[in-house]
């Protein structure tokens, strides 16, 4: 039977227990504003009582309780939240990201503006209609080569910004580069130690919320694949590339991946121009610049070299090994039926092997199904050289499903992380870019063919001493071959001479009827199929006569054109005039920038929501802590108030008995 004793035990161990839920409301209370905290509580359960084994326990008619003890502190947290929150994570952050950066290229078009692309071809196409009226005047004249240099400037500093941008879009991904592998780092060293906590029997429930705050981060890079293991430990991987371990959960366990910054990829050619199929790729180990750089070269089908390259420097990621040493990836599954003798069974293990300069690294895994069959999976890392397959592996690409190796996971109409919004926006930035390519070279063409009266930009076939308009800046001879919006200019000659403006019917000189000026203000109601030239076709190789022809320009007799036709240029009845096209240019950006703003609005009321079911579950309510403190304290003061007792109980039978 208890006696006074074992109550005096059951007082103290009260007092622990009260004082422990103390300590954690107390703990509570200290972290209600850290970020990532999650709020804990003291689990008590009761110690094993005594008696009550069998029905011949003399102790007593049942059980005695012995008190309480706190078995845990548990952390407040649910799972199933933490992953929708970190999914709405990922998908927020690829559209603030597009958003960004979609509103910086819509800023540098900057209309509806009186010193914009559209309002500077207004003022051209209106000083050439002025220059048809008065011809003979060198004032008006000098107007016109002033508009048409102002709307050369605009042209050439609209698509530097554009390219601007996408390069601070590429410059971002080496930034989120040398981010993701720091928080990878940091989510590898807390789980080791929360292993090792675990292992002794404690919960480490901080380091837990460190962790899964730096995962909450991690989640708006990319999308992440979080699983479980002992020991309180976890696996991570992408959802993009699930077969490339980030973290694994056994710390013994190196093969894991980091990330590595590709800092230029170029395709080798010949001595005639042509693609060998070779890319040689240079990259920053773990995009840190600090470090030396290193190389590989990838083989590849020569029609396909120009593309590879263009894709690397587009994504300008690489899965790398622990190191920041970029590899192939290839990976194989072999299945086994149980009591199958006649498939040879694969060594499970790793080796290393080293054939003519390319090391070959070799991992064999096996797993047991329940119906007895083993699966073997052979994961294959071929240092360079490595052949474009294998690349494909190695390249982190997350803004879309690669379909041509099938390598990736992405689901492309849930497409999340800051990284594949810095990978895909330079697309629709390039889109912006080669609209601007098109429109210049469509008016410059258009332009010097009238000027000239010639389609042919040969020098032998052109009138008036070949005096251009518009020609090709950092060209080696006075031309428009290859004109861009990057590279269109206005001839000097005619800055420093506007008389050599050619504004008679026929180009024997610059003086006469100013018809000709009259063609070229007309051009502002003509229709130019420019969509049929191709954003795969190269402008800067293209000539005068191609580039007119492809967007369905001629001469209106079909004979040919020359100076006699060149007033009657005809483009029939397909495609849009110039300002047309540069209008549909602004509507589109407008139009995709108001959607990723409206994405962005809908992704901040869905993730403010799951933030705040987050906050119920996880956060510390402090009415509730001071609630659970009065709780507390009154318990606390019971069990002293038992102790204070039971020592007055001991008195009476102790010095009692003495008397």
């Amino acid at each position: 039977m208890a006696g006074l004793f074992d109550t005096f035990t059951i007082a103290k161990r009260g007092l622990n227990v009260q004082q422990g839920a103390i300590n954690t409301t107390s703990h509570n209370i200290a972290n209600a504003n850290t970020v990532g905290f999650s709020r804990q509580r003291a689990v008590a359960e009761t110690t094993r009582p005594f008696g009550g084994m069998s029905r011949f326990d003399t102790t007593g008619a049942g059980q005695v309780g012995t008190g309480a003890e706190i078995t845990s502190i548990q952390r407040i947290r649910d799972y199933f939240i933490d992953y929708q929150v970190r999914s709405e994570s990922g998908t927020s952050g690829y559209y603030t990201q597009a958003s960004n950066t979609l509103s910086k290229a819509e800023d540098i078009f900057g209309e509806p503006s009186d010193t914009g692309i559209q309002e500077l071809t207004n003022q051209f196409f209106n000083a050439f209609q002025e220059v048809s009226k008065s011809p003979g005047k060198s004032d008006v004249k000098t107007v016109a080569i002033k508009d048409a240099s102002a709307l050369a400037d605009a042209l050439n500093y609209t698509y530097n910004q554009l390219k601007k941008t996408q390069d601070d879009s590429q410059s971002l991904l080496q930034t989120n580069v040398t981010d993701v592998n720091s928080y990878l780092d940091q989510i590898n060293e807390l789980n080791k130690q929360i292993r090792g906590i675990s292992a002794v029997g404690q919960t480490p429930n901080d380091l837990m919320d460190k962790r899964d705050n730096l995962l909450d981060q991690l989640s708006y890079k990319f999308g992440i694949k979080v699983d479980r293991d002992n020991l309180d430990t976890i696996n991570l991987s992408s959802t993009e590339y699930p077969d490339a371990s980030l973290v694994n959960s056994d710390p013994n366990d190196t093969d894991y991946s980091r990330l590595s910054y590709v800092k230029s990829a170029v395709a080798t050619t010949d001595a005639s121009g042509n693609f060998t199929g070779e890319v040689t790729v240079e990259y920053y180990p773990l995009g840190n610049e600090n470090l030396p750089t290193k190389s590989f070269k990838v083989t590849t089908d020569p029609a396909k070299a120009k593309d590879l390259a263009d894709n690397l420097m587009q994504n300008r990621i690489l899965i790398a090994d622990k190191d920041g040493n970029a590899e192939g990836l290839s990976k194989t599954e072999l299945k086994i039926n149980a009591g199958d003798t006649t498939t040879p069974k694969p060594t499970v293990g790793t080796t290393t092997s080293t054939v003519s300069g390319v090391t070959t690294i070799t991992k064999v895994t096996a797993l047991t199904n329940t119906d007895g069959s083993v699966v073997y999976t052979t994961l294959v890392k071929s240092i360079p050289p490595v052949t474009d397959t294998e690349l494909k592996g190695g390249m982190f690409q997350t803004y879309k499903y690669d379909s041509e190796s099938g390598v990736n996971n992405v689901d492309n109409n849930h497409v999340r992380g800051e990284i594949a919004a810095n990978q895909s926006v330079q697309q629709t930035i390039k889109g912006y870019m080669d609209s601007l390519d098109r429109l210049a070279a469509g008016l410059a063409y258009s332009v010097n063919a009238i000027q000239t009266g010639s389609l042919d930009s040969s020098a032998s076939s052109q009138g008036l001493n070949n005096n251009l308009i518009f020609i090709t800046n950092g060209a080696s001879s006075k031309t428009d071959t290859g004109i861009t919006a990057a590279t269109i200019k206005v001839n000097d000659d005619l800055v420093k001479d506007p008389t050599l403006l050619n504004c008679n019917t026929t180009s024997v000189s610059g003086e006469g009827d100013g018809k000709r000026a009259s063609a070229i203000a007309n051009l502002n109601s003509m229709k130019m199929n420019l969509s049929n030239v191709k954003s795969t076709e190269d402008l800067t190789k293209m000539t005068r006569k191609e580039f007119l022809e492809e967007i369905g320009i001629d001469d209106a007799s079909g004979t040919g054109f020359s100076d006699s036709t060149c007033l009657n240029l005809n483009a029939g009845t397909n495609g849009s005039t110039v300002d047309s096209y540069y209008k549909t240019i602004i509507n589109n950006i407008a139009t995709t920038t108001q959607e990723a703003g409206r994405q962005v609005d809908n992704q901040e009321a869905v993730l403010s929501d799951l933030e705040n079911q987050k906050a119920s579950v996880s956060g510390v309510s402090l009415d509730e802590e001071m609630t659970n403190l009065i709780q507390f304290q009154h318990a606390y003061q019971a069990n002293a108030k038992m102790i204070s007792t039971i020592d007055e109980l001991l008195d009476v039978v102790i010095n009692g008995l003495k008397k």
